[in-house]
């Protein structure tokens, strides 16, 4: 596809949203913005030739299709989303509205509008918990335990039943950190603690393990999808199964901390193995992923710098 054609991104203030928007334009795409409001994340966005700003409620269809019209809308990234570490997830219908709604809201709308390819950014937690096997791949029970994974998991559905009459993709992210990333997630907050030189508290025994991806190899697994020309459904994460221990120890040895683990005594909420078999976007896609050592250094590096 050639490169002038207009993308819009939803969640374009968003964590991995902002850092996708940045990518785009670096490859000369011309990006719509779309988010409730503007906010610091993409202020170096704004100043951009073939940056637009729209602000939208994904909820409201009108606005939504008068977008994707006046602008010749031909790729869809959608990543707006209700996330669990919101203040009013704790309203159960918040997620099922934006999340589930929304996605169909823009579903229909680029249907009608004849959009190109619609990308839609899902997550890993539409799979059970605990995972039935390791790794997890695509073909793995999906079972959400969660209210926003449900969601979710509804917004996959719309996607497999517009994916009759229109391209859709739909990525499953897993365990994403970087700049701009909330401070509740244990990666910041490691990386924090150890360059404050500050003890590291961790949540159960460590043992629990997970598949952290750094962000840039996220959008760079989401870009590549532009190029998917079939419909299809893919993990994009690191492949490797770390535990928070060991993310721990790592980022204390990156950042040459004095830093101590400590094991604060309060309960996981994820008291159990998961990892993601990224074997189908690695052929498919021709995906790729950094070290969790290599990750880390860069986000380390920025995170310095910010």
């Amino acid at each position: 596809m050639k490169k002038n054609i207009n993308i819009l991104v939803t969640g374009a203030t968003g964590f991995i949203g902002s850092h996708l928007c940045k990518e785009l334009i670096k490859k000369n795409y011309t990006v719509f913005g779309l988010a409730l409001n503007k906010s610091a994340s993409i202020k170096s966005l704004l100043s951009e030739k073939n940056f637009y700003f729209e602000k939208c409620d994904i909820q409201n269809i009108n606005r939504i299709n008068q977008i994707i019209k006046k602008n010749n809308i031909k790729i869809i990234f959608h990543l707006a989303a209700a996330l669990p570490n919101q203040k009013e997830f704790k309203n159960p219908f918040i997620p099922s509205d934006i999340n589930a709604g929304g996605t169909l809201n823009l579903l229909y709308s680029a249907s009608i509008n004849k959009v190109q390819k619609f990308i839609y950014s899902s997550t890993s937690s539409v799979y059970s918990e605990p995972p039935e096997y390791l790794p997890v791949d695509e073909n793995h029970p999906t079972f959400p335990s969660t209210i926003y994974g449900a969601s979710k998991l509804s917004g996959e559905l719309y996607c497999k039943v517009y994916s009759k009459i229109m391209n859709v993709v739909v990525l499953r992210y897993c365990g994403a950190y970087g700049v701009g990333q909330d401070e509740h997630y244990a990666t910041h907050r490691f990386v924090k603690q150890a360059l404050n030189q500050e003890p590291i508290t961790i949540y159960g025994a460590g043992n629990q393990t997970t598949d952290f991806t750094y962000v840039d190899d996220i959008v760079k697994g989401s870009i590549l999808a532009i190029k998917r020309i079939k419909e299809g459904t893919y993990n994009i994460s690191s492949g490797q199964e770390t535990s928070i221990k060991k993310l721990a120890e790592t980022i204390i040895k990156l950042t040459n901390s004095k830093s101590k683990i400590i094991f604060s005594g309060k309960k996981t909420d994820r008291p159990f193995r998961f990892v993601l078999d990224i074997k189908k976007a690695k052929k498919v896609l021709g995906y790729s992923s950094l070290s969790l050592e290599k990750g880390l250094s860069k986000y380390i590096s920025e995170f310095k710098s910010v």
